[in-house]
Protein backbone atom coordinates (compact mmCIF):
# COMPACT_ATOMS: atom_id res chain seq x y z
CA UNK A 1 0.00 0.00 0.00
CA UNK A 2 3.03 2.26 0.01
CA UNK A 3 2.54 5.19 -2.35
CA UNK A 4 4.20 8.46 -3.19
CA UNK A 5 1.51 10.33 -1.25
CA UNK A 6 2.28 10.81 2.41
CA UNK A 7 -0.65 10.50 4.77
CA UNK A 8 -1.57 10.82 8.42
CA UNK A 9 -1.61 7.48 10.26
CA UNK A 10 -3.33 7.10 13.63
CA UNK A 11 -1.82 4.47 15.93
CA UNK A 12 -3.71 2.89 18.85
CA UNK A 13 -2.57 0.12 21.16
CA UNK A 14 -5.97 -1.24 22.21
CA UNK A 15 -8.98 -2.08 20.08
CA UNK A 16 -11.24 -0.14 22.45
CA UNK A 17 -9.17 2.99 21.86
CA UNK A 18 -9.38 2.46 18.11
CA UNK A 19 -13.13 1.78 18.17
CA UNK A 20 -13.84 5.18 19.72
CA UNK A 21 -12.03 6.85 16.81
CA UNK A 22 -13.26 4.50 14.07
CA UNK A 23 -16.85 5.28 15.04
CA UNK A 24 -16.30 9.05 15.04
CA UNK A 25 -14.44 9.10 11.70
CA UNK A 26 -16.44 6.41 9.90
CA UNK A 27 -13.39 4.26 9.10
CA UNK A 28 -13.66 0.78 7.59
CA UNK A 29 -11.34 -2.26 7.73
CA UNK A 30 -8.54 -2.26 5.17
CA UNK A 31 -6.04 -4.93 4.08
CA UNK A 32 -2.56 -4.56 5.52
CA UNK A 33 0.55 -4.34 3.33
CA UNK A 34 2.41 -6.61 5.76
CA UNK A 35 1.94 -10.37 6.28
CA UNK A 36 -1.31 -11.35 8.01
CA UNK A 37 0.72 -13.37 10.49
CA UNK A 38 1.83 -10.06 12.03
CA UNK A 39 -0.70 -8.75 14.58
CA UNK A 40 -1.20 -5.06 13.60
CA UNK A 41 -4.50 -4.36 11.84
CA UNK A 42 -5.64 -1.37 9.76
CA UNK A 43 -8.69 0.79 8.96
CA UNK A 44 -9.08 3.50 6.34
CA UNK A 45 -11.35 6.42 5.52
CA UNK A 46 -11.59 9.95 4.19
CA UNK A 47 -11.50 13.02 6.43
CA UNK A 48 -11.81 16.45 4.82
CA UNK A 49 -10.97 14.91 1.45
CA UNK A 50 -7.76 13.25 2.70
CA UNK A 51 -7.18 9.56 3.23
CA UNK A 52 -6.54 8.70 6.87
CA UNK A 53 -5.30 5.32 8.08
CA UNK A 54 -5.65 3.86 11.56
CA UNK A 55 -3.45 1.01 12.76
CA UNK A 56 -3.75 -0.98 15.97
CA UNK A 57 -1.06 -3.07 17.64
CA UNK A 58 -3.47 -6.01 17.25
CA UNK A 59 -4.03 -8.99 19.51
CA UNK A 60 -1.70 -11.57 20.99
CA UNK A 61 -2.03 -14.74 18.88
CA UNK A 62 -1.71 -16.96 21.96
CA UNK A 63 -4.08 -15.25 24.43
CA UNK A 64 -6.14 -12.83 22.34
CA UNK A 65 -5.18 -9.94 24.62
CA UNK A 66 -4.68 -6.44 23.25
CA UNK A 67 -0.98 -6.00 22.53
CA UNK A 68 -0.17 -3.15 24.89
CA UNK A 69 3.39 -2.17 25.77
CA UNK A 70 6.59 -1.01 24.17
CA UNK A 71 7.46 -4.10 22.12
CA UNK A 72 4.20 -4.32 20.10
CA UNK A 73 4.21 -0.53 19.72
CA UNK A 74 7.70 -0.65 18.22
CA UNK A 75 6.66 -3.38 15.78
CA UNK A 76 3.57 -1.46 14.67
CA UNK A 77 5.53 1.77 14.26
CA UNK A 78 8.22 0.05 12.20
CA UNK A 79 5.59 -1.42 9.87
CA UNK A 80 3.85 1.95 9.51
CA UNK A 81 7.10 3.73 8.66
CA UNK A 82 8.24 1.05 6.22
CA UNK A 83 4.95 0.25 4.47
CA UNK A 84 2.62 3.27 4.74
CA UNK A 85 4.85 6.26 3.96
CA UNK A 86 3.39 8.40 6.79
CA UNK A 87 3.57 12.17 6.83
CA UNK A 88 3.14 11.88 10.58
CA UNK A 89 1.86 9.45 13.18
CA UNK A 90 -0.92 10.45 15.56
CA UNK A 91 -0.73 8.35 18.73
CA UNK A 92 -4.14 8.24 20.42
CA UNK A 93 -5.21 6.31 23.48
CA UNK A 94 -5.74 6.02 27.20
CA UNK A 95 -3.23 6.86 29.91
CA UNK A 96 -2.80 7.37 33.63
CA UNK A 97 -2.47 10.85 35.06
CA UNK A 98 -1.21 12.57 38.18
CA UNK A 99 -4.09 13.01 40.65
CA UNK A 100 -2.91 16.51 41.58
CA UNK A 101 -3.06 17.88 38.04
CA UNK A 102 -5.43 15.73 35.95
CA UNK A 103 -8.94 14.34 36.20
CA UNK A 104 -10.59 11.43 34.44
CA UNK A 105 -11.53 12.36 30.88
CA UNK A 106 -8.90 15.09 30.52
CA UNK A 107 -7.12 15.18 27.16
CA UNK A 108 -3.41 15.95 27.06
CA UNK A 109 -1.19 16.53 24.05
CA UNK A 110 2.39 15.48 24.65
CA UNK A 111 5.51 17.55 24.08
CA UNK A 112 8.13 15.18 25.54
CA UNK A 113 8.18 11.46 26.28
CA UNK A 114 10.47 9.79 28.82
CA UNK A 115 11.25 6.16 29.71
CA UNK A 116 10.80 5.58 33.46
CA UNK A 117 11.62 1.88 33.82
CA UNK A 118 14.89 1.75 31.89
CA UNK A 119 17.12 2.11 34.94
CA UNK A 120 20.68 1.86 33.59
CA UNK A 121 22.98 3.89 35.89
CA UNK A 122 26.07 3.44 33.72
CA UNK A 123 28.17 6.07 31.93
CA UNK A 124 26.86 6.86 28.42
CA UNK A 125 23.69 4.79 28.94
CA UNK A 126 21.68 6.85 31.39
CA UNK A 127 20.73 9.68 29.02
CA UNK A 128 19.80 7.16 26.31
CA UNK A 129 17.73 5.16 28.77
CA UNK A 130 15.73 8.08 30.11
CA UNK A 131 15.20 10.32 27.08
CA UNK A 132 13.35 12.51 26.42
CA UNK A 133 11.95 11.86 22.97
CA UNK A 134 10.55 15.02 21.35
CA UNK A 135 7.10 15.15 19.78
CA UNK A 136 5.35 17.60 17.49
CA UNK A 137 3.39 19.85 19.83
CA UNK A 138 2.21 23.46 19.86
CA UNK A 139 -0.38 25.59 21.58
CA UNK A 140 -2.25 25.75 18.29
CA UNK A 141 -2.51 21.97 18.15
CA UNK A 142 -3.50 21.86 21.82
CA UNK A 143 -6.37 24.21 21.07
CA UNK A 144 -7.41 22.16 18.03
CA UNK A 145 -7.61 18.98 20.13
CA UNK A 146 -8.97 20.91 23.15
CA UNK A 147 -6.10 19.50 25.14
CA UNK A 148 -3.54 20.65 27.66
CA UNK A 149 0.16 20.24 27.01
CA UNK A 150 1.96 17.74 29.23
CA UNK A 151 4.91 15.40 29.53
CA UNK A 152 4.49 11.65 29.44
CA UNK A 153 6.59 8.74 30.63
CA UNK A 154 6.44 5.24 29.16
CA UNK A 155 6.97 1.88 30.85
CA UNK A 156 5.69 -1.68 30.76
CA UNK A 157 3.64 -1.90 33.96
CA UNK A 158 0.25 -0.54 35.02
CA UNK A 159 1.35 -0.06 38.62
CA UNK A 160 3.94 2.52 39.65
CA UNK A 161 6.91 1.87 41.94
CA UNK A 162 8.15 4.47 44.47
CA UNK A 163 11.34 5.21 42.44
CA UNK A 164 9.13 5.86 39.40
CA UNK A 165 7.00 8.35 41.35
CA UNK A 166 10.24 10.14 42.25
CA UNK A 167 11.22 10.08 38.57
CA UNK A 168 7.89 11.67 37.63
CA UNK A 169 8.42 14.49 40.12
CA UNK A 170 11.98 15.10 38.93
CA UNK A 171 10.96 15.34 35.26
CA UNK A 172 7.59 17.05 35.76
CA UNK A 173 5.65 14.09 34.34
CA UNK A 174 1.86 14.40 34.40
CA UNK A 175 0.92 11.40 32.21
CA UNK A 176 2.03 7.75 32.21
CA UNK A 177 1.51 5.19 29.44
CA UNK A 178 3.01 2.07 27.87
CA UNK A 179 3.83 3.13 24.28
CA UNK A 180 4.44 6.78 23.43
CA UNK A 181 8.19 7.08 24.05
CA UNK A 182 8.93 3.88 22.11
CA UNK A 183 6.73 4.92 19.19
CA UNK A 184 8.39 8.33 19.06
CA UNK A 185 11.93 6.96 19.25
CA UNK A 186 11.20 4.49 16.43
CA UNK A 187 9.46 7.03 14.18
CA UNK A 188 12.12 9.68 14.72
CA UNK A 189 14.79 7.33 13.37
CA UNK A 190 13.12 7.90 9.98
CA UNK A 191 12.33 11.59 10.57
CA UNK A 192 8.62 10.88 10.90
CA UNK A 193 7.04 13.36 13.33
CA UNK A 194 4.74 12.11 16.08
CA UNK A 195 1.76 13.82 17.70
CA UNK A 196 0.31 12.14 20.80
CA UNK A 197 -3.01 12.75 22.52
CA UNK A 198 -3.96 10.82 25.64
CA UNK A 199 -7.24 10.56 27.56
CA UNK A 200 -6.90 10.09 31.32
CA UNK A 201 -8.56 6.90 32.62
CA UNK A 202 -6.91 6.56 36.02
CA UNK A 203 -4.38 8.10 38.39
CA UNK A 204 -0.99 6.44 38.55
CA UNK A 205 -0.53 7.61 42.16
CA UNK A 206 -3.82 5.99 43.24
CA UNK A 207 -3.47 2.75 45.28
CA UNK A 208 -5.55 0.77 42.73
CA UNK A 209 -5.16 2.34 39.26
CA UNK A 210 -6.36 -0.86 37.59
CA UNK A 211 -9.84 -0.53 39.12
CA UNK A 212 -10.02 3.11 38.02
CA UNK A 213 -8.92 2.11 34.52
CA UNK A 214 -11.68 -0.47 34.14
CA UNK A 215 -14.35 1.84 35.57
CA UNK A 216 -13.43 4.90 33.53
CA UNK A 217 -12.23 3.41 30.23
CA UNK A 218 -15.37 4.00 28.14
CA UNK A 219 -15.97 7.49 29.56
CA UNK A 220 -12.40 8.59 28.83
CA UNK A 221 -12.45 7.14 25.34
CA UNK A 222 -15.59 9.05 24.42
CA UNK A 223 -13.55 12.17 25.18
CA UNK A 224 -10.67 10.76 23.11
CA UNK A 225 -12.89 10.14 20.07
CA UNK A 226 -14.28 13.66 20.29
CA UNK A 227 -10.80 15.16 20.64
CA UNK A 228 -9.36 13.29 17.65
CA UNK A 229 -12.32 14.14 15.41
CA UNK A 230 -11.94 17.83 16.32
CA UNK A 231 -8.15 18.03 16.05
CA UNK A 232 -7.47 15.79 13.05
CA UNK A 233 -8.53 18.39 10.44
CA UNK A 234 -5.83 20.73 11.78
CA UNK A 235 -3.20 18.02 11.33
CA UNK A 236 -4.42 17.37 7.81
CA UNK A 237 -4.22 21.07 6.93
CA UNK A 238 -0.72 21.24 8.38
CA UNK A 239 0.29 18.21 6.31
CA UNK A 240 -1.25 19.81 3.21
CA UNK A 241 0.75 23.01 3.66
CA UNK A 242 3.99 21.08 4.18
CA UNK A 243 3.49 18.74 1.21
Amino acid sequence: MTSGTKQVVILCAMQGEADAIIARLGLTPAPTPWPETLPPRMWSGMVDGEQVLLVTNGHDPRTGADLIGTTPATLATSLIVEKLNPALILVAGAAGGCSRSTKVGDILIIDRAYHHDRRIPLPEFEDYAIGPEHLLCSQRLAEAFRARVGRISTGNALDTLPPELDFFKTHDITVKDMETASITWTANLSDVPVVAVRAITDHYDHPAPESQFLTNFEHALRHLGESVSRGLPSLLRMHEHQA
